[in-house]
Parts: structure tokens; sequence; C-alpha cells
């Protein structure tokens, strides 16, 4: 159990620190992220890549890919998992890549600098829109 909450808290922060160059103010990454296949395929190859680099169960990495998708997209956390296993299970050619590409550069050190470059070339900095009445 301990290694679970080690595992999801190593990768969140690790997600979080990736986009943090395109969270606005309020720490909310863009929201055309929430629907591009490549990213969200990342996010998934990365989980599975380092959960099994460091053999964890697959209970544990249901539970780290929770954790990582919540930090990262917050309320629409669910909508985004439901667009990502609908990705993964019709074998989408982008998604698929992107998760394969992400898997295979996966270890237990974490390294998404390679994410970071492309989410900075594909999207613009998140901002609040605010209203008054």
């Amino acid at each position: 159990m301990f290694k679970s909450i080690k595992y999801k808290n190593k990768l969140k922060k690790a997600f979080s620190d990736c986009f943090e160059p395109l969270k606005s103010v309020l720490g909310n990454v863009p929201i055309p992220m929430q629907t591009d296949r490549y990213i969200t395929g990342a996010i998934l190859g990365t989980c599975r890549g380092y959960a099994e680099a460091v053999n964890t169960s697959s209970k544990t990495f249901a539970s780290i890919v929770d954790a990582v998708f919540e930090e990262v997209f917050r309320q629409n956390s669910i909508k985004v998992q439901t667009q990502t296993e609908t990705w993964l299970t019709e074998a989408d050619e982008v998604f698929m890549a992107s998760y394969y590409h992400a898997k295979e550069k996966a270890s237990p050190e974490i390294d998404l600098a390679w994410l970071q470059d492309y989410a900075k070339t594909h999207f613009d900095v998140a901002f609040e829109v605010h209203h008054s009445t």
C-alpha cells in the first residue's frame, strides 16, 4: 500500500512539473489537451511503462492512472479517461504511437522532458476566463 502511494505521488509530481509551463494561474492545463490523443496516449503509456518497470499490480496501475489523470485534468478527469479508453480500445493510430513511444521511454526515474517539449510546441499557455455580472 505504501509503495502504491509513493508511486502515485512520484508520477503525479512528474506530470504536474511536466505541464507546469502551460498551466494557468489556477493550475489548469490548456483545455485542448483534454482531447489530444498524443498527450493522453503519452500519459497512459508512461504510467504503464513505469508500472511495469517497478513491477506493480494491475490494481496499483489503475490507481496510478486515476491519480495522474486527476492531477492533470482535475474535474474533467473521468471524461478524459473515458475518451482515452476509447482510443486505446479502438487502437487509434496517433494514440497508440504515442502510447508505445511513452511506454518505451518510461523508467523509474521518469524523465518527461520530451513530453514537455511536445506540449509547449503544440499548446498555448492556459488562461482563466473571469466573468463579471
